[in-house]
């Protein structure tokens, strides 16, 4: 009886499905959206009675998690969202939510909304710690003893100070809130330039140091440690930030590790580096370093991991319904952000691997078995854009298997030896964001084939920052290894951050072209194919 019930609703509703009305001709997913470029939608996407309430439940997840952030200390909130830009950028999270997920049906939603909520668990909780310990908010009772980490430093080594906190400093301020809001970089890249940055650095590192001299950056703890990671426009953006994080009474601590990092030597000296920051730490916060506490958040890394290669095999075969942005943004956040400091993550692999497991097992086919190729991404991807793996679905049916950045740091921590755990701890920060994939010797770069091989992909897409020098070399090298080993192969062109070099449409336009005329191929949403976004989110 159930059942039939769903199935009348559905049938009476269909109308408002943009998946059928894309397979009956009759529209698609541009459909519900008002025609301004707002990327504003006219009503929320109808998936079915059972996967729009799925649906709907973990909307209401994420309202809760940010109704607890603000619950727990509104007036903090609001000081938060009047003294940064970057805060009022985050109010359109839930329409980053919506639009990420776009077209996703069955356990495809189910794996992206346990993952959608555990990074809006963990980044509602982060912003608010922050804020309630920001110095220039009246502080808290963790001021002080709050480490601020570059966020290409993965902070699972400060787990050995079980009393401290450790923070990204530019997570919130610029890099996760610029994959909510295309708009909010721009802003600070202009600052910069006006301070007299040359206009053709790395968006990224431009758009950081605009956040520094806007004086942006929340303020906490009494050390920063700073890097030379990933590449030298990153180790020059950590001298702008330098002087701005002294001049609010936090000392700076550069973190630098071996360029050439695939060799031994290499190895031995970031191991240095490491045991110097930590006893870095050691001084400036009179506290000793505990190897037990380093341990046990050690083996939840190990634990993530384990099942991290266990994905990929199950990513190289057609039934996964874990791929796209689902994937890959799941990954940076779990990697990059919690490294280990949250047994919650532990949870969340355990119950996404369970499903995946299953579908092996049925032989499952995702996306109702429309997609036609199978892609890996390769380069930091245009953070303005971080819907582009579901729309690249959506309308071509290009799945992309996995990205770039989900490929970091993989091998086990040591849990007994602290000598083998700091040369672990080593190779895992080397191997941290971007840094083993444009640097540190030609064979990182040239690993795209491998993975691409690995995975069964028959199509590669690189990623092509137009501001990046050291990879502007390559492209020709590229190219040429594609149709030797007869993988097809496109450039998507962006500007890293900012969305005005090279807007969204633009990027889509490299792909509808290689689409259809190098392909010959049809789109399986044709409202999807051109269409502007330019003011949106």
């Amino acid at each position: 009886m159930k059942e039939k019930l769903i199935s009348f609703i559905d049938k009476k509703l269909q109308r408002f499905d943009p998946v059928w009305l894309a397979e009956n001709g009759l529209g698609g997913q541009r459909t519900r959206y008002r025609d301004d470029g707002s990327g504003i939608a006219r009503y929320r996407e109808w998936r079915g009675v059972e996967d729009t309430f799925q649906d709907y439940v973990a909307w209401l997840k994420n309202v809760g998690y940010m109704g607890a952030m603000v619950a727990r200390d509104p007036v903090k909130v609001m000081k938060g969202i009047w003294e940064y830009r970057w805060m009022g950028s985050f109010l359109g999270s839930f329409a980053f939510v919506d639009r990420i997920y776009e077209g996703y049906r069955g356990r495809e939603l189910d794996i992206a909304n346990i993952h959608g909520n555990a990074i809006v668990r963990i980044l509602t909780l982060r912003i608010g710690l922050i804020l309630h310990n920001d110095k220039r908010l009246g502080g808290g009772e963790m001021t002080d003893k709050m480490i601020g980490l570059d966020e290409t430093i993965p902070p699972l080594f400060t787990a050995g100070f079980p009393t401290l906190n450790a923070e990204p400093m530019q997570t919130m301020p610029e890099f996760v809130v610029c994959d909510v809001d295309q708009h909010l970089d721009p802003y600070y890249i202009d600052v910069a330039e006006s301070y007299g940055l040359a206009p053709d650095v790395c968006s990224r590192c431009s758009a950081e140091t605009g956040v520094a001299i806007d004086d942006a950056f929340p303020v906490f703890g009494k050390l920063v440690l700073s890097t030379n990671q990933p590449c030298n426009a990153s180790e020059a953006t950590s001298m702008f930030q330098r002087r701005r994080f002294r001049q609010k009474g936090i000392e700076d601590y550069p973190f630098v590790f071996a360029m050439q990092h695939n060799t031994k030597n290499g190895n031995d000296y970031s191991r240095e580096e490491l045991r110097q920051a930590i006893e870095k730490i050691e001084e400036v916060y009179n506290v000793k370093y505990d190897w037990n506490a380093l341990f046990e958040k050690a083996k939840n890394m190990n634990h993530q991991n384990q099942i991290e290669l266990e994905k990929w095999e199950i990513f190289a075969t057609p039934f996964s319904p874990l791929s796209g942005i689902n994937e890959s943004l799941y990954k940076l956040v779990e990697w990059a952000l919690v490294n280990g400091h949250d047994e919650y993550f532990n949870e969340i692999d355990d119950k996404v691997i369970g499903i995946m497991r299953q579908a092996v097992r049925d032989q499952y086919q995702p996306y109702k078995g429309k997609t036609r190729h199978r892609a890996f991404l390769w380069g930091p991807s245009a953070m303005y854009y971080t819907d582009f793996p579901t729309w690249a679905q959506n309308c071509w049916g290009i799945d992309i298997v996995l990205n770039m950045d989900s490929t970091m740091g993989h091998n086990m921590i040591n849990t007994e030896d602290p000598e083998q755990a700091l040369t672990d701890l080593a190779k895992f920060s080397e191997k941290g964001v971007m840094r083993h994939h444009a640097v540190g010797g030609w064979d990182n770069v040239n690993a795209v084939w491998e993975w691409a091989n690995r995975l069964n992909c028959d199509m590669v897409i690189c990623n092509d920052n137009v501001a990046c020098k050291g990879m502007n070399g390559v492209h020709a090298l590229l190219e040429e290894q594609a149709a030797d080993l007869g993988f097809d192969f496109l450039f998507l062109p962006h500007d890293l951050e900012d969305c005005r070099t090279i807007p969204r449409k633009e990027i889509r336009k490299a792909v509808n072209d290689y689409m259809m005329i190098v392909k010959g191929e049809e789109p399986l949403d044709a409202t999807l194919v051109d269409f502007d976004d330019a003011e949106a989110w």
